[in-house]
């Protein structure tokens, strides 16, 4: 009897799974002219089963018996088909902005319909043409919330600073989570990853979207999708770019030849009126030199790019395959990055089974200098403080060493050449992906995604023992340094999915496990002693105790690893009322015992109240839909893989080794926790020719990490807590109106702003912390500028005056105790407008982006504005510098106290930037036929082009708001290019 019935329940199984699926064919047309639409994507609803046009606009796909087929192309509105025989012919009809375009948000998918949360996509395509090295930049200026600050202009550097709704943290990063096709990647190693890989991205902001990623998503998440394969024929794309770039104006102006002598020799100093005791006929010999320390250091950059890609595949199975080279020369002779990537994309489909790869290596050579520093040594400095009338080269063509010593100044070109600095790294991102969707059951699927981020950087220093740099390294004889860094995170998702569509009600529900694992692996070896003969570490003079060339090691290993249960639920009523939730629970090898696992949730809704009867005839209403969200997300980057464990070093003491604490355990320690509150409104009028979104928020940080102070007789001198809180509020807006909309002619005009209103909510039990020239304060915007004001110059003695705390009362005696808040390094506003023109193949796109409300601390200016460096180049304005009593300056006597954290060197961080501009062209595809091409693309581009600024330097785009010393700012750029499709 148990046979009978095991072999009948066996046959009915059988049969059900025979039945249920049938092979289905068609075609999808443009509703406006019947001609075939290719690269349509066509997926089943309530799984990833899917496929994609042909060129003639052909399809065929496994489904279930009464499935519906999802229909979806850019440009068009999506369309649902419900399968009822073999044959499902489409027209898809134009709608440029629809509810059913397809959103990321990490771990699943969704329209933009039923999605409730906070989040923002942008195009690959839109950017990738940008010339910069790093994807991260691209997204400057292109969503609301999103802060992107590129301090550095040099090739390869790393990656920018990133605040989405303001900075929730104090000492942990405040950079968001970066998943590349699901795993997790360093935000660091972004000079080896090719943007012209990338599909889209999106930017997932309030709690709903990021508590899905507990502990690691406090500070928002970029989920990056990269291109896949299409149901077509093989299109082969070839681009190519060149383009030169250059040194945008500095508005911090040092004296030339004549003024530098004219001051030296003229203006009373405490190093005596013309300290140098030049002649008459030396000073004018030397007024007329004129050396330019930027034409022989500077240039202009070129870079080159390649990118060769094939896509393609049929029902089964689908491919995009690309490669690509890219080489950008810096501004800064010796700068360079060098860059080849690979990537391959598989898609393959079985039945209910499909299978996804993806992999991808890039390889890279980066050369580099050292910048933002006030050391004498940095080249970057050398060339604004070496005096004009030194040449770099003497007449033999040597080092010209002499006269700069004279001036207290190394060679700063000779520390560029001799001093060689390189960055090797290589970059490998692979995942496999295998999804099953049960035929017995239908809305029921089963995924599970694995993949590696791999690192590694190589890193090379040659200290030459002739500059000034190798004479401070031990042994004054320059050194030779290398290091290692091997990286290797592994991430494994996998979940179980159900849907199901009953009536007017619609709901999915995912249950999740994830695995994550990262060893890091450090090794750095610094040799003495150079010989000057092999210019590599051959030069290492063996260590004994007579030479003291003791050569300097270091290793380490660290590996920490978090798992993860979590559930995702979507729930729709007649598909215009949603509710999204999520919960995550999560343990992690970072925390102490009995404290290692920590719970996230969040719940989002949304009203699509456009749809409601009392709006259907509301002509002018084409969207309107309300939506609100709360939740919860975490913050684990601070400390290292074993901040809550007591930890001892290695330490010598006379000549005997031993261990010392350098770690106090902390058992109670957990992750800072953000919980976000928002509401939002999205918009449309006109049948969508304007649309936009208005966010409001409030995101309050709990648990904030503090460096509590400890007596030091325990070993350390303070100890990590989760004390204080942080509370960010902003609003977010965002506009795009279609002005011009015809067959031939469109011009879209776009903008985005943000506000953010910080506060520091408490601390570790007192009312102010005080780091620097910033303070965080009960009641007061974080990071807040702390200083003493200037009052000016005291035109009778000119004596620098300060006022008093009270801020009336002045005095010419500095006094700490005066500091007050003077306004806050992190922008309180930003954002950004666009404007693109299109007509018949012509397109010309135009990007501002703009800050306002910071201040920048300038340490560079008070560098060449102290008369203590006189003997080097100084500030023009030091001309005006107060020389006898009357004199109206605002530049102090230079026999008045130097008092550098003043007000009197904060500056204002405002500016608009002409962010890009783009004009191409699209030949006509009628003269491409003859030559079987089936599109040419040729273009030109200005990057940078103008910085609207007050600020004294480069650029005023310094994320951390402090200028410590040299520059390297963003470049301004031109570019040529020119795509081809075959």
């Amino acid at each position: 009897m148990k046979q009978f019935l095991f072999f009948s329940f066996f046959t009915v199984l059988l049969t059900s799974f025979v039945q249920a699926q049938q092979d289905v064919s068609g075609k999808v047309t443009d509703a406006r002219d019947n001609l075939p639409l290719s690269g349509v994507n066509i997926f089943v609803k309530g799984s990833r089963t899917g496929t994609s046009t042909d060129a003639e606009g052909r399809f065929r796909i496994s489904v279930a018996t009464n499935a519906t087929l999802v229909f979806s192309s850019i440009g068009f509105n999506d369309k649902e088909v419900k399968v009822t025989g073999a044959t499902v012919n489409v027209s898809l009809e134009v709608a440029e902005k629809n509810l059913q375009e397809v959103v990321v948000t990490g771990y699943n998918t969704q329209s933009r319909r039923e999605a409730t949360a906070a989040l923002s996509k942008v195009s690959g395509e839109s950017v990738k043409f940008q010339p910069v090295a790093t994807f991260d930049q691209m997204l400057t200026g292109k969503a609301p919330g999103v802060l992107i600050q590129s301090q550095s202009g040099q090739p390869g550097a790393s990656a920018s600073n990133i605040t989405i709704r303001g900075k929730g943290s104090v000492l942990a990063s405040t950079q968001p989570l970066f998943i590349v096709d699901g795993i997790q990647v360093t935000g660091a190693d972004f000079q080896s990853i090719n943007p012209a890989d990338i599909e889209t991205y999106s930017i997932l902001k309030d709690a709903i979207a990021t508590s899905q990623y507990g502990s690691r998503g406090a500070n928002g998440v970029i989920v990056v999708t990269t291109k896949r394969g299409t149901n077509s024929k093989t299109k082969i794309n070839y681009d190519y770019q060149y383009g030169v770039g250059s040194l945008p104006e500095n508005k911090l102006k040092l004296m030339n030849s004549a003024e530098k002598i004219l001051f030296e020799t003229t203006y009373d100093h405490p190093y005596g009126m013309n300290f140098f005791g030049w002649t008459d006929e030396e000073a004018d010999s030397l007024s007329k030199v004129n050396a330019n320390w930027e034409e022989v250091m500077f240039r202009k950059a070129k870079t080159q790019q390649h990118i060769l890609s094939l896509t393609g595949g049929n029902d089964k199975t689908r491919f995009f395959i690309s490669g690509s080279v890219f080489d950008q020369e810096g501004v800064v002779i010796a700068t360079a990055l060098k860059r080849y990537t690979g990537r391959i994309n598989i898609d393959h489909t079985v039945n209910n089974l499909k299978i996804g790869l993806s992999t991808f290596v890039g390889s890279s050579k980066l050369t580099n200098t050292s910048e933002n520093d006030q050391w004498i040594g940095d080249p970057l400095n050398g060339i604004r403080w070496a005096n004009p009338y030194v040449t770099p080269y003497n007449a033999d063509g040597s080092y010209n060493n002499t006269d700069m010593l004279l001036q207290g100044q190394p060679n700063g070109l000779q520390e560029l050449l001799e001093n060689p600095r390189t960055n090797n790294q290589l970059k490998g991102v692979a995942a496999i992906s295998l999804e099953y969707k049960f035929p017995f059951l239908k809305g029921l699927s089963a995924r599970t995604n694995w993949g590696v981020d791999f690192t590694d950087n190589s890193t090379t220093t040659y200290i030459n023992k002739d500059t000034y740099f190798g004479s401070q390294q031990t042994g004054t004889d320059g050194s030779f340094s290398r290091g290692s860094l091997k990286r290797v995170r592994y991430t494994g998702t996998t979940s179980l999915s159900f849907a199901r569509q009953s009536g007017d009600h619609n709901y999915r529900i995912s249950l999740f496990n994830e695995y994550i694992k990262r060893r890091t692996t450090t090794f750095n070896y610094t040799g003495f002693g150079l010989t000057g003969v092999f210019g590599n570490g051959a030069d290492v003079t063996p260590g004994t105790p007579a030479n003291g060339f003791i050569p300097t090691v270091t290793d380490g290993q660290t590996e920490q690893s978090l798992m993860s249960y979590f559930a995702l639920a979507d729930y729709s009523f007649r598909n215009r009322y949603f509710i999204n939730a999520s919960f995550r629970r999560d343990g992690s090898s970072r925390l102490a015992e009995g404290n290692k696992w920590v719970n996230y949730a969040g719940i989002g809704a949304s009203w699509l109240i456009n749809e409601e009867a009392f709006l259907q005839n509301t002509k002018w209403l084409s969207e309107l839909r309300l939506r609100v969200s709360y939740g919860s997300a975490g913050n684990e980057e601070v400390g290292d893989s074993y901040e809550a464990r007591e930890l001892f070093t290695g330490a010598t003491y006379n000549g005997l080794g031993g261990l010392v604490l350098s770690n106090l355990e902390k058992p109670n320690l957990t992750w800072e926790v953000r919980k976000t509150f928002n509401t939002g409104i999205d918009f449309g009028f006109l049948e969508n020719r304007i649309t936009g979104t208005v966010e409001l928020y409030t995101a309050i940080t709990t648990g904030l990490y503090l460096n509590r102070q400890l007596s030091g007789t325990n070993g350390v001198n303070s100890i990590l807590t989760n004390l204080g809180k942080i509370r960010n509020q902003g609003i977010e807006l965002s506009v795009s109106a279609d002005v011009i909309k015809t067959k031939d002619l469109t011009w879209n005009v776009s903008v985005n702003h943000t506000y953010n209103k910080a506060k520091v909510i408490a601390l570790d039990g007192t009312n102010e912390n005080i780091s620097g020239t910033a303070i965080n304060r009960v009641g007061e915007r974080p990071n807040s500028i702390y200083l003493v004001r200037y009052a000016g110059v005291d035109p009778a003695n000119g004596d620098a005056l300060y006022y008093k705390a009270d801020g009336k009362t002045t005095t010419n005696v500095y006094d700490p105790n005066d500091r007050v808040i003077v306004g806050t390094y992190d922008p309180p506003q930003f954002g950004a407008f666009n404007t693109s023109l299109s007509y018949k193949g012509i397109e010309l796109g135009v990007q501002f982006n703009y800050i306002m409300g910071n201040h920048i601390f300038n340490n560079d200016r008070g560098n060449v504005e102290n008369p203590a460096y006189v003997i080097s180049n100084v500030s023009r304005e030091l001309l005006t510098e107060w020389q006898q009593p009357g004199d109206i300056t605002n530049i102090p006597s230079p026999y008045s106290n130097f008092e550098l954290a003043t007000t009197r060197f904060l500056e204002k961080g405002d500016f608009l930037r002409l962010r890009n501009v783009m004009l191409s062209y699209e030949l006509p595809k009628q003269l491409l036929e003859r030559a079987k091409i089936s599109s040419v693309r040729v273009f030109i581009q200005g990057q940078n082009l103008q910085t609207w600024h007050k600020f004294k330097g480069y650029d005023p785009e310094v994320a951390s708001g402090l200028l410590a010393g040299s520059q390297y700012p963003q470049l301004k750029t031109f570019t040529f290019g020119i795509n081809v499709g075959l």
